[in-house]
C-alpha cells in the first residue's frame, strides 16, 4: 500500500509508493508548494469539485488525513476502553465534516 502526495492549493493528487525508511518532501510541480501526505483511503475528488476539495483542506487542517477513524469504541463498567468497532466513512459536505470533526476530534492526528 501506498499513500497519496496532495496540493491543497492546485487540487491536485498524486500516488506514492510508501517508503518507510526515509521520509521525504514533496513539491508540487505546478506551485512548488509543500505537498501533503494523505494515506492511501484518500480518493481525490475532481480537480474542478472547489466544494469537496475545500471540505478536504478543512479535514486535513484539523488532523484527519484519511486514515481509519473508529465509529465505536467499547468499553467496560469502569469506562476504559478495550477495542473499537467499525470505520466511520468520511464526509463530502462541509457540514458533515464540521460535525465528524466534533465528533472523532479524539481521533485527530495534530502534527
Amino acid at each position: 500500500m501506498g499513500y497519496k502526495k496532495v496540493c491543497l492549493d492546485c487540487r491536485k493528487a498524486y500516488n506514492r509508493p510508501a517508503d518507510l525508511e526515509k521520509a521525504h518532501t514533496s513539491i508540487c510541480p505546478q506551485c512548488e508548494k509543500t505537498m501533503t501526505e494523505l494515506y492511501h483511503l484518500f480518493q481525490p475528488p475532481k480537480q474542478t469539485d472547489i466544494k469537496k476539495w475545500n471540505v478536504v483542506k478543512f479535514l486535513v487542517e484539523n488532523g484527519f488525513r484519511f486514515y481509519h477513524i473508529w465509529e465505536q469504541t467499547l468499553t467496560d463498567e469502569s469506562g476504559k476502553i478495550y477495542g473499537y468497532q467499525n470505520y466511520a466513512k468520511y464526509p463530502e459536505t462541509m457540514k458533515d465534516a464540521k460535525e465528524f470533526v466534533e465528533k472523532y476530534k479524539e481521533q485527530a492526528i495534530n502534527e
